[in-house]
């Protein structure tokens, strides 16, 4: 899922993949899963991580608020420590900032 910079609201087009997953968990109910939050590596390091944490817990009240039990939800924001782009450019920050989840258990 991408997230605008510098803020934690879902992107319209985030909603259909957001709800890929809800499909997943519901179909699958002993999955657990775990979000990373992610920012760009541009401004304050503290900033960014509190940014990524919050992008995180948006997911998670999106998923939550889809009938999800919040105990198979865990989550972390990693702010720029883990980039996937180079961030030289626009386009290359935006691919950073990003929710990722990762099935943790099944």
């Amino acid at each position: 899922m991408k997230a605008a910079s510098a803020t934690t609201n879902l992107l319209k087009e985030s909603y259909d993949e957001l709800n890929v997953v809800v499909d997943l968990l519901r179909t699958n109910p002993k999955i657990e899963i775990e979000l990373a939050g992610h920012t760009d590596n541009r401004g304050d390091a503290k900033l960014n991580q509190k940014l990524s944490q919050s992008r995180v817990d948006k997911v998670k009240a999106y998923l939550v608020s889809q009938g999800i039990n919040a105990k198979r939800i865990r989550g972390k924001g990693y702010g720029g420590k883990r980039p996937i782009s180079s961030g030289e450019s626009e386009e290359s920050r935006k691919l950073n900032r990003r929710v990722e989840f990762t099935i943790v258990k099944s």
